[in-house]
């Protein structure tokens, strides 16, 4: 059931997410050409270090409160109502992590603590499984240009949990606890991030408004969505964009409670001022299977209602009650037409009739991979496993194709705008593939509707040059299944590091140096507020803190580099260098000789990929120009690879 369950917190509130976007543009990655204007603020159509190079990577949940609770399904009065839902009091707040500068498509929270409080005691503290947002939708805002008008849903799992001696006479607390298994019990949470400023003048930059629930998790279940019936918004054949603003969500039957659930936080348009676009009546309802796709955007459809209308648009702040969560109990006949016929979104006309404004998918099916983001060693193998499903019910002995996107070029840079661009080449992605072995390949789901993908590695030989690794964009599908039936950016995402030899005594010119400028680069936050990473004596002077983060666990918010892109040789390389001491017990620190001007010319060289021979690719599209966040243009360049797939 998850955080659906009739069991469940609604909380809501602000958030912050500090992102630093220097390294928004891949060529910024490369140290030989890198400008120290890079790391100033955008000025007009010079991106420069973008919006917010100033960033630290924090993310924060500000002011957030218990709204409502429900056990049985109905919202009770209880203790735990305004209570806060807080980070960690005795350390940093979690990161947000995008999981490379040519992926930026699937951001991720790292290190984040959950506190269930009054201020004074604490009633429940889990840690956030590291997760990456699903179903972004640019344009939900009205009137709200790229990033300040998206929305994304983060859902994951809380574990080590910890509660309180004394609930507070709090039945609810009381009745989520005993939900679950005493040993190993984990909860499920998701939220939704909306209304986000990236304006430095205004006095919420880098804030934003969430809304989010926390329920039982079971086992297994995924981990990152829900394993209910995908709810798909109808179309527009031109541009691709979801008709009515209404985004993917999706919906679960429970036919041991005999109700029926659906997630609309992150699905109905918001007006600029966040409140919800009114709509007109909504209706949850189940209409035929035969109707076809394009009758659904006719007027009239006939269809059976579950419930009563949805109050979306009647409660003063509903949405941020019941973070959109909305249920209704269901009859035994209602139930029955469910097995074989779809849910539907239905706009109610004056005269009974209705408009099918989003319907479930296509004979029912549906496909997603849980812990779609991986970042892999070369030669370790990445296992993930794919969920299949028809109508709810778990669908076995069907087939999932596994494939390779085309190499691309695009993706990671800036404006095409910019008068003064880095000098740096864009590098290449997804290739070779053959550092993903196995793969093409079909898989077939067992008797639960599952299906494990293993992918072998090896060196990827570094493919980007200037740039750790290689980035890899694998497609699935399900069998009988339309491409229109997926949210375009459900893709298993593969950060595959580069093979790295280990030196005996590394130093810091030849090993350390060129890692740590890198970074210094990046994040010069780092270098303005604690050390400069591309400076001998400062490094050495901060030797201990280093060594301190850089062997932190990377689920720690602390852990170094706060974007988890360093590979474990590399990280063994810097602590062996900041850790190897003389025999009188002082740290050696190696400084080492610089290489040589061959070497050097040899390094800037590589900055240059060699060109490829590629299939021919639709490149017409334009690129959105946005200077103020770096998400619409890199979704286009990400659809665009993801529907030239190979």
């Amino acid at each position: 059931m998850s955080y659906l369950n009739k069991t469940r917190l609604v909380f809501a509130g602000d958030f912050q997410s500090d992102v630093s976007t220097v390294n928004n543009d891949v060529r910024h990655y490369d140290n030989a050409t890198f400008e120290k204007r890079f790391q100033d603020f955008s000025k007009g159509e010079i991106l420069n270090g973008w919006w917010n190079p100033i960033g630290s990577g924090a993310f924060r949940l500000i002011n957030c409160r218990v709204k409502s609770v429900f056990i049985d399904g109905q919202m009770r009065k209880d203790s735990a109502l305004n209570l806060v839902i807080d980070g960690s009091n005795n350390r940093v707040g979690g990161k947000m992590v995008d999981l490379d500068p040519q992926f930026q498509m699937a951001s991720a929270i790292w290190g984040l603590t959950i506190r269930l409080t009054d201020g004074q005691r604490d009633f429940l503290v889990g840690q956030f499984e590291p997760a990456s947002f699903r179903d972004i939708m640019f344009g939900r805002r009205q009137k709200a240009r790229a990033s300040t008008g998206a929305s994304a849903a983060f859902q994951s799992v809380l574990t080590n949990l910890q509660w309180g001696n004394d609930l507070e006479g709090s039945s609810f607390l009381e009745e989520l606890k005993a939900a679950l298994p005493k040993e190993n019990g984990k909860l499920s949470i998701r939220f939704t991030t909306f209304g986000y400023s990236t304006d430095k003048n205004d006095e919420r930059f880098t804030l934003g408004k969430v809304i989010g629930a926390i329920g039982p998790y079971y086992e297994n279940e995924p981990h990152s969505f829900v394993l209910g019936r995908r709810m798909v918004p109808n179309l527009d054949k031109d541009t691709g964009a979801p008709l009515n603003k209404i985004n993917f969500f999706d919906a679960l039957v429970n036919e041991q409670e005999n109700s029926v659930s659906v997630d609309l936080g992150n699905a109905l348009p918001l007006n600029f001022d966040l409140t919800l676009q009114d709509l007109g009546e909504l209706q949850l309802a189940v209409i035929d299977k035969n109707i076809q796709e394009s009758q659904c955007l006719e007027e009239g459809i006939e269809f059976v209602a579950l419930g009563s209308p949805i109050p979306y648009h009647k409660r003063p702040g509903w949405l941020y009650n019941t973070a959109g969560i909305w249920a209704t109990s269901v009859d035994a006949e209602q139930l029955e037409y469910l097995h074989e016929n779809p849910l539907a979104l239905i706009q109610r006309l004056d005269d009974g009739r209705g408009k099918v404004l989003v319907r479930e998918s296509i004979d029912g099916l549906f496909v997603r991979a849980d812990k779609f983001v991986q970042r892999v060693e070369p030669t370790e193998t990445a296992e993930i496993e794919l969920f299949a499903s028809r109508y709810g019910k778990p669908l076995p002995n069907t087939s999932v194709s596994i494939a390779f996107s085309c190499p691309d070029n695009t993706a990671g840079g800036g404006s095409p705008k910019d008068p003064a661009p880095p000098q740096a080449q864009i590098p290449w992605t997804d290739w070779p593939k053959s550092a993903l072995k196995n793969l093409p390949l079909t898989l077939t789901t067992d008797t639960a509707g599952k299906a494990k993908l293993s992918i072998e590695t090896e060196d990827p030989g570094n493919p980007r040059g200037y740039i750790d690794g290689q980035i890899y964009t694998l497609q699935y599908s399900l069998q009988g299944q339309a491409d229109s039936q997926k949210q375009s950016l459900d893709a298993i995402y593969v950060l595959l590091f580069d093979a790295y030899a280990i030196p005996v005594r590394p130093t810091w010119l030849e090993h350390i140096h060129p890692i740590f400028q890198q970074y210094g680069n990046l994040y010069p936050i780092m270098s303005k507020r604690l050390v400069d990473l591309g400076d001998y004596d400062s490094v050495r002077e901060n030797r201990a803190i280093l060594e301190l983060a850089f062997s932190l666990d990377i689920h720690d918010p602390n852990s170094m580099p706060v974007t988890r892109d360093l590979s474990r040789a590399k990280r063994v390389t810097i602590l062996r260098w900041l850790q190897e001491k003389s025999t009188d017990g002082s740290y050696v620190l190696r400084l080492g000789q610089k290489p040589s001007q061959a070497e050097g010319r040899q390094t800037i060289e590589k900055t240059s990929i060699p060109s490829l021979v590629l299939e021919s690719q639709d490149t017409s599209a334009p690129i959105e120009d946005d200077s103020t966040a770096h998400g619409y243009q890199n979704l286009q360049i990400a659809l665009r690879r993801i529907q030239g797939n190979s």
